[in-house]
């Protein structure tokens, strides 16, 4: 384990999310230095070039090249989803600690693999649940924690405003419309879901789910762009409306005794604007919550990324647990395959899922060997390669 003054951080994969995310953090923080990338797109490897002044000699075509010829303390991950298992098991057994994007990888059966790895290298596995930092989730983690509206009953998260942002056009633009991402906007702003359990502070055991894709139906979509989740708590429930478009965003949380509403400038949800009230009330009495100094939308993304690579810095410094950690990134996959395995069934999904079951083992693509409900919108939406699925 490093203990030099300025960990060395090598990055494979140079993406749009590295532009508005990791490269304000790695660049403003003083503990920690990107000093080599990887990128297969000679475009990309040369805007990171540009971005973060490095020299000809540690950019790279070939991870695996990066890995062997440059001092590394942490490698960063943020190529799609689909190409992570080996980057990350190579990473891991070349001695450095691991911080990858969202989701972790597309099966569960995969994302244990790697988790187990990292405990048995003795390396750090971080995870990018970077909405952990965002301040509105922060203060209303503060009121449920202090017991302000009581024991929280019913949550939702209102994601239905995501907007579809496109990949990096170097690479491929569309490629989170893909079956080979894992899933469509529920994988793409599965912050919703780690939210969820953290907000609630426990783990779900039951999810039910409406899986469907009304918005790009002539398009004939691969994956979702509706998602309406219902999660069961040992104590409490909680929802999750998830969509691209320009529907509502939010959260609403109801207690024992009162309860909280936070809404975003513009209507806008989660992630795309700043919060423009919180407020909560008790004996049908309103009491605001102030946010101060709120930066932009961008500048409080940017922000949480810095805060998020400083947690993960210290907990490699500090021989402890990232805030945001892989097995964190595993328990929110499980539950959005869950929400898949339910809108296909149409049935009540029981958590955890059995590591024999087709979706663990293979993710989305387990989807073709269930038993369809004839009913399921998600079937006839035709996503998930059920196109050709015989209902019977």
């Amino acid at each position: 384990m490093s203990t030099r003054d300025i960990l060395r951080v090598g990055l494979i994969g140079c993406g749009n999310v590295v532009s508005y995310g990791h490269r304000p953090a790695l660049t403003t923080l003083e503990n920690v230095e990107l000093v080599a990338l990887s990128d297969v797109t000679e475009a990309r490897r040369k805007i990171g070039q540009e971005w973060f002044g490095l020299p000809d000699e540690v950019l790279f075509d070939d991870y695996h090249e990066m890995l062997d010829a440059v001092d590394l303390d942490i490698v960063c991950i943020t190529v799609p989803q689909q190409f992570r298992r080996q980057i990350v098991l190579d990473a891991i057994e070349a001695g450095k600690h691991v911080l990858v994007e969202k989701p972790i990888t597309l099966e569960l059966s995969t994302a244990n693999e790697l988790v187990q790895a990292a405990e048995e290298k003795g390396v750090r596995f971080g995870i990018v649940h970077n909405y952990h930092f965002f301040p509105e989730y922060r203060r209303i983690k503060e009121l449920l924690e202090s017991g302000h509206i009581g024991a929280p009953r019913v949550l939702t998260m209102h994601y239905l405003g995501v907007i579809d942002n496109p990949g990096a056009k170097e690479y491929q633009g569309d490629w989170r419309h893909k079956l080979s991402a894992g899933g469509g906007v529920l994988m793409d702003m599965i912050h919703a879901v780690y939210l969820t359990e953290w907000l609630m502070g426990a783990s779900a055991d039951q999810v039910m789910a409406f899986v469907d894709a009304p918005t790009y139906a002539q398009r004939q979509p691969e994956v979702e762009d509706l998602a309406l989740l219902q999660l069961a708590f040992p104590q409490g429930y909680a929802a999750i409306h998830m969509g691209w478009g320009e529907g509502v965003g939010g959260v609403d949380v109801s207690g024992s005794g009162g309860h909280i509403r936070m809404r975003y400038e513009k209507y806008q949800t989660s992630g795309f604007n700043r919060p423009a009230e919180i407020y909560s009330v008790r004996n049908w009495q309103r009491q605001d919550h102030t946010l101060d100094n709120l930066p932009t939308h961008m500048e409080n993304i940017a922000r949480s990324f810095t805060q998020l690579w400083a947690d993960f810095c210290d907990a490699i410094r500090d021989n402890r647990e990232p805030i945001a950690t892989a097995r964190a990134g595993v328990r929110a996959l499980e539950v959005a395959l869950s929400a898949y395995l339910s809108g296909v069934t149409g049935r009540v999904v029981s958590l955890p899922l059995l590591e024999s079951h087709p979706v663990y083992q293979k993710g989305v693509y387990g989807l073709a060997e269930v038993n369809v409900w004839p009913q399921s919108r998600t079937k006839r939406a035709g996503i998930f390669g059920l196109r050709d699925v015989d209902e019977d």
